[in-house]
């Protein structure tokens, strides 16, 4: 039995509305001025809170630093880094506001420009105070130019004058064209400081001196008198231990043979030595 085609027809019927056979439209309610107003009044302390919370943050005195205290080893260096510390906090965006300070970025800053000081210590103290602390330098050597002495940093800073009856148990570096530095001021390089303390021990270790340690026109050459009157010059910009070892072997060379210096040893070309 054949199955019938039997054709069907679906059709769809907008829903319409029974006032005016229009569709529905969806409508925001419309709220009376009142109601806003009621509202405002609601979130009012919330908004009178956070605008009195940013005045306080960033136009009142309360948070804003009125004081840098600088405590450094001299009044000189002590006043450089405040002037410089003022000068960075006017040059950041927040001025001199506390909360927004970051310590570590001041103390890098400073720290760059006061390459000298072995330590740069800034703290904040709430509300407005901040700290800077210079007092943990170490001291190396001694300094000597014209009549003047200073006590040098590690990092080859001029940290103080010595005054004439004091005798600090350090190497002392004779500057032979007497240039005249001030305290704060850079005078040799970390390296040079280094080097002039390596070659000092082994000189006393060795009873040979030092009877003095001198520079000429520049930091790049030292001159060891021995307390036998001759002179061992070193090439400071080489390895100290290399020339101390090369010093060693040329002074028991010259013992087995019975021979001694009478004017100076030569360290400073690389793997010879010359002497007089």
């Amino acid at each position: 039995m054949k199955r019938r085609d039997v054709k069907r027809s679906y059709q769809f019927l907008p829903i319409i509305s029974k006032d005016n056979g229009q569709l529905p439209i969806k409508t925001k309610p419309h709220r009376p001025a009142r109601y806003w107003l009621r509202r405002l009044f609601v979130f009012s302390p919330y908004i009178l809170a956070i605008i009195l919370i940013g005045y306080l943050v960033l136009f009142s005195n309360i948070f804003q630093i009125n004081k840098v205290d600088v405590q450094g080893p001299s009044t000189v260096l002590s006043e450089k880094l405040q002037a410089e510390s003022e000068q960075f906090l006017l040059s950041r965006l927040f001025g001199k506001n506390w909360l927004f300070l970051s310590t570590e970025t001041l103390k890098n800053n400073l720290q760059k420009t006061f390459s000298g000081q072995e330590a740069i210590i800034v703290t904040k103290s709430f509300p407005n105070k901040l700290t800077i602390k210079t007092d943990e330098q170490k001291t190396a050597i001694v300094w000597k130019t014209g009549s003047q002495r200073y006590v040098i940093s590690v990092n080859g800073r001029a940290m103080s004058e010595i005054q004439p009856h004091n005798s600090p148990d350090m190497p002392t570096v004779v500057d032979t064209n007497n240039i005249p530095i001030a305290v704060g001021s850079r005078v040799a390089s970390r390296e040079f400081i280094e080097f002039v303390t390596k070659i000092n021990t082994y000189i006393k270790a060795s009873n040979l001196g030092p009877e003095q340690i001198s520079i000429a026109e520049t930091t790049g050459e030292i001159a060891v008198k021995t307390n036998a009157g001759y002179f061992i010059r070193f090439n400071t910009a080489a390895e100290p231990d290399s020339q101390i070892r090369a010093l060693k072997a040329t002074l028991e060379l010259m013992s087995s043979q019975n021979k001694k210096p009478t004017q100076y040893i030569d360290m400073r070309i690389e793997g010879k030595a010359f002497y007089i």
